[in-house]
């Protein structure tokens, strides 16, 4: 009995676990494929295959995918990167109307003063969790610049920051894999990088604090298993927001 055609929903959902999942790992044992092939009532070989034949649709990589994808596989690749915010629905980092929470200045007396929880206004980012997915697996969950393997240490940054183009919030070409402080610098304007990913630094990343940076910090980003920053965003960085 011929299986069923694939559907636009099933592959949606192929295409998003793609998206989320390191390159290495599209195949038939990953728990993730399994549970997804059962859940769209697929075997997980056919899923697996599905999932790396988007790879043949992925510009953003070198190696490529079964070959074999449908004029729906297609179709279906160029509205979800079109619209993402159709398909991905989550709302998990919650930040200040400023963005993301600082830690304010003390100001000491003669007594402490108390501490204690007040109310304040905030808002979430929305689909900032799948972005956040999809930039880990596409560094491997390292660092580019340090190599730090610690999930609770690494960001997904963006170089075309959350509030200065809504279009780019979601676009995984805008990017990078850092650690805390590294996304930190970068946030900042205190690093930025060049379109062959070397690392630029501010003349405020001075002294022995600057010296100490330098020490830990690799030369170039580590380029992605999958989609490599776009030179037009790096550009916007340095032009906006990179302190020269």
């Amino acid at each position: 009995m011929a299986r069923a055609p694939w559907t636009r929903e099933q592959l949606i959902e192929v295409l998003k676990l793609y998206c989320r999942t390191p390159f290495g790992r599209l195949h038939s044992r990953n728990p993730d494929i399994v549970a997804l092939a059962k859940i769209i009532d697929r075997t997980p070989g056919a899923v697996a295959m599905k999932a790396t034949n988007f790879a043949s649709l992925d510009p953003t990589i070198s190696q490529s995918g079964m070959g074999n994808v449908s004029a729906l596989d297609r179709v279906v690749w160029e509205d979800f990167f079109a619209h993402m915010d159709r398909y991905v629905q989550d709302s998990d980092l919650r930040v200040s109307e400023n963005g993301f929470e600082e830690i304010g200045q003390a100001s000491y007396g003669a007594d402490f003063p108390i501490g204690e929880d007040i109310p304040t206004l905030s808002k979430s980012r929305k689909n900032q969790g799948f972005f956040r997915d999809m930039i880990l697996a596409s560094y491997d969950s390292r660092c580019a610049l340090t190599d730090v393997s610690n999930a609770e240490l690494l960001v997904a940054s963006h170089i075309v920051p959350w509030a200065s183009d809504e279009k780019l919030r979601t676009n995984p070409q805008n990017g990078i894999c850092l650690n805390a402080l590294h996304d930190r610098a970068f946030d900042r304007g205190l690093i930025s990088f060049s379109d062959d990913f070397s690392v630029l630094y501010s003349p405020l990343l001075s002294g022995e604090s600057g010296t100490r940076f330098r020490e830990f910090t690799n030369e170039k980003l580590k380029p992605p298993k999958r989609f490599k920053p776009d030179t037009q965003f790096l550009n916007y960085h340095r032009t906006h927001i990179f302190r020269p």
